[in-house]
């Protein structure tokens, strides 16, 4: 019996001695064929990412300079103690104004400070030592546009190089109603010879988040749009649809009510 026992003991000594050799045999594989995928993987030629073809963007933000003058723009000149050389003139097509006893001046391009300089030069043949002051009554050269779902869509003027579109969209007017658009609103600035360069703008967040980043600059020329969202023309279409039926629903309803009363 004590044989017996003895033998028993030594095959579980034995089976447990070969699952711990398998085991650890098993484990070894495994971090083997772990190991030699790790170098394989690591071996492998990386792929290179191409480089995004990226445009430089035409619609940033700006660094402000004084406004110059062209067509349109309405001037008054001052000259002290001379008023033959004094009033109110506007820029022609050509940018030049015509001045009193002097001709054609051409002033389109020309910052106030410009003007005044060359309008002072050319008096220098007639008045010594001129003392004169310019005034920009009526900035009508340079205007931006406004379209889409805002209260009153058109052109409006511009008093310095450049609008902040934050600036244009509230002189055009909020949308009440297809709030959604602002969402989706677009700047489109026209090119000569080229495509016209077009950037989205959340002006959502814009204005009711604060978000400067996205209060880009418009000039003269650019064309701000807000389409109207699907969902929106889907509810103006139902409410055309639906606005007779209902307007005949309230008839049925008021003659009911008469013949009710008379009865």
């Amino acid at each position: 019996m004590g044989k017996m026992k003895r033998v028993l003991g030594k095959a579980i000594v034995l089976s447990i001695i070969g699952i711990l050799v398998y085991a650890n045999n098993g484990l070894w594989a495994a971090d083997a064929s772990t190991t030699i995928n790790f170098q394989v993987e690591t071996k492998s030629p990386e792929k290179k990412l191409a480089k995004p073809n990226v445009k430089s963007n035409k619609i940033k933000k700006e660094a402000y300079g004084e406004y110059t003058l062209g067509k349109d723009d309405l001037i008054e000149i001052n000259v002290r103690r001379h008023p033959e050389f004094s009033g109110r003139f506007m820029l022609a097509a050509n940018g030049k104004i015509q001045y009193p006893f002097v001709g054609d001046i051409s002033l389109t391009g020309m910052t106030k400070s410009q003007a005044l300089a060359a309008v002072a030069k050319i008096l220098t043949e007639y008045i010594e030592t001129p003392e004169v002051d310019i005034t920009i009554v009526a900035y009508n050269s340079k205007v931006v546009y406004v379209m889409g779902q805002v209260a009153a869509p058109g052109r409006y003027a511009m008093n310095a190089e450049f609008m902040p579109v934050r600036d244009a969209v509230l002189a055009a007017g909020l949308p009440r109603e297809n709030i959604a658009s602002l969402r989706r609103a677009v700047i489109i600035r026209p090119i000569d010879g080229e495509k016209a360069a077009i950037k989205k703008v959340n002006l959502l967040s814009l204005l009711y988040e604060g978000n400067l980043k996205l209060n880009y600059d418009l000039q003269s020329g650019d064309i701000v749009y807000l389409p109207s969202t699907v969902l929106w023309k889907v509810s103006t279409v139902l409410g055309q649809v639906l606005q007779p039926a209902f307007q005949a629903t309230s008839v049925y309803d008021s003659v009911d009510n008469i013949n009710n009363n008379n009865n």
